[in-house]
């Protein structure tokens, strides 16, 4: 089952991917433009559902959040955390091979994303500020997940790379793991690795929280990547007319 819109994935290529990639504008940025005199943000305290249609680019419904995501500022009071955000900026990852998550639970999946057969070798997306969490790598059968602040490794992904096409086979997480996890390697791989605006899926744990509070721990997970969320399963969204 094919689920990104994407082609061709570079290896080698320590930029991110979008670059390499034949990419659709319309696909970084699905919301309609709106007049200069307009903000490009919904109002903070506009932070409602929007249902399918009703300027609802997607076929389930969302809700957008960036006026909470783009216009936080991430800072630690922690020297040890910022001194290895600094210096993890340097690595190329090589230190996650074969390395696993701590009390690692498989799940078995089945996605994809269309590829020219290159293999890959090295870094996938770097997080350039602190507003983004995820560091992701390539090496061998596997893609590592790791956060930017921390280098912790959350996620490694295994793939075939068939030639035209990279098919996730499985997921490893941690001892927190649940299938939900397959969701957010998805839209991590979209919005980090292919640049595009893509929805996170909304834990079940976080079901109750308040809308204000649900936007800041969207953001504590996937940082300003995080700019639309949703309830519906990630790999049933789709672009309305796509």
């Amino acid at each position: 089952m094919a689920i990104a819109r994407s082609s061709q994935i570079l290896a080698n290529n320590f930029r991110p991917l979008k670059r390499a990639l034949g990419y659709k504008k319309k696909y970084m940025w699905p919301f309609k433009k709106k007049n200069k005199s307009d903000s490009n943000q919904p109002e903070q305290n506009n932070l409602t559902w929007m249902p399918v249609g009703s300027g609802n680019p997607f076929n389930e419904p969302i809700m957008d959040i960036r006026s909470v995501t783009l216009t936080m500022v991430s800072t630690t009071k922690d020297p040890a955390i910022a001194e290895n955000y600094t210096q993890s900026r340097q690595s190329i990852g090589k230190e996650f091979i074969n390395q696993s998550p701590v009390s690692p639970k498989t799940y078995e999946t089945n996605f994809s994303y269309s590829h020219n057969g290159a293999e890959l070798d090295g870094v996938v997306f770097k997080s350039p500020a602190m507003e983004i969490k995820w560091d992701i790598y390539a090496y061998g059968e596997w893609f590592y997940f790791v956060r930017s602040w921390t280098s912790d490794l959350i996620f490694k992904a295994k793939y075939e790379n068939t030639g035209d096409a990279l098919i996730f086979r499985e997921i490893v997480a941690g001892d927190s793991a649940t299938e939900e996890d397959a969701q957010t390697v998805h839209s991590i791989m979209l919005t980090h690795a292919l640049g595009r605006m893509w929805p996170f899926h909304i834990p079940i744990h976080m079901r109750e929280i308040l809308v204000e509070d649900l936007a800041l721990a969207m953001f504590s997970q996937h940082g300003s990547k995080a700019t639309i969320i949703t309830h519906a399963n990630i790999f049933d969204i789709n672009l309305v007319g796509q």
